[in-house]
């Protein structure tokens, strides 16, 4: 995909061939053999690729869950230093020796001394362009963004719908609502009672995420992305039959990859 005229990686078929080939292998022995509501093996090998391509010096990964993820970059690049941050470390089935975790939301972490070839992996389902900023901020360059939902997909703001000028209009259920409330409740009632209570903003950011359309989301983010890559489908790949689920193969949405100027 041409992402108005940005650079793409060079990136061949054939490289991705070969390492598709390696990444069968290194899949088998992967620790959570059902990783349902995670990555899945489409994006597992694309992060494993992209990884590769780019080698930094440090990974951080916003979104751990289960530790699927963790898991394949210690594997991928073993001498690279891991960030994990999730807000709930408690789903974590595999917990790497390695990995440094963290609970603190990537928005409010000291990334004041990284080395310049620092990738951050978001998987956290937090509106993109903001994600991009903060990355900038903190002058990561290097991008992955595991899910870029297309415009009326997906349950959070991605480039995608940036691009599109299509806003996100976040669709949720009345359960869903009715807990948000109780939840924003007891929050202001915390407030009143206890002086030095501070309102919890993840209530908003992570239960109700819509965005107004903005033309100025795609302009801005035409003005600091350098080199733009989806990465493409097992299919589009390779032709050869693999040992995987229709279920799993199925669970393609868009990994994209960037490099900020």
């Amino acid at each position: 995909m041409k992402f108005y005229g940005k650079k793409q990686p060079n990136w061949s078929k054939k490289d991705l061939l070969i390492e598709l080939k390696k990444f069968c292998k290194l899949y088998k022995d992967r620790p959570i053999k059902d990783n349902k509501g995670g990555m899945r093996f489409e994006h597992m090998f694309a992060t494993y690729f992209i990884l590769k391509k780019v080698n930094p010096e440090v990974i951080i990964e916003s979104g751990v869950f289960k530790g699927q993820s963790t898991w394949l970059i210690e594997k991928t690049l073993p001498n690279s230093k891991i960030i994990s941050i999730d807000i709930d470390l408690s789903k974590r089935e595999y917990i790497s020796k390695k990995a440094k975790y963290s609970s603190l939301d990537f928005e409010y972490q000291d990334f004041s001394e990284l080395p310049s070839n620092t990738l951050v992996f978001f998987d956290d389902h937090v509106n993109h362009i903001k994600r991009i900023q903060q990355a900038n901020y903190f002058k990561i360059k290097n991008i992955i963004l595991e899910d870029n939902y297309r415009p009326n997909r997906g349950d959070f703001y991605t480039i995608s719908h940036a691009l599109n000028q299509n806003g996100f209009n976040h669709k949720i259920s009345k359960l869903s609502i009715i807990k948000t409330f109780f939840l924003l409740s007891k929050e202001c009632i915390k407030k009143i009672f206890y002086h030095n209570y501070f309102f919890s903003s993840n209530i908003i950011k992570f239960r109700l995420r819509d965005v107004m359309p903005n033309k100025n989301d795609k302009n801005n983010l035409l003005k600091i992305i350098g080199i733009y890559y989806e990465f493409p489908p097992i299919k589009k790949i390779s032709s050869r039959k693999l040992d995987i689920s229709f279920e799993e193969l199925g669970q393609y949405n868009y990994i994209t990859y960037i490099k900020l100027i």
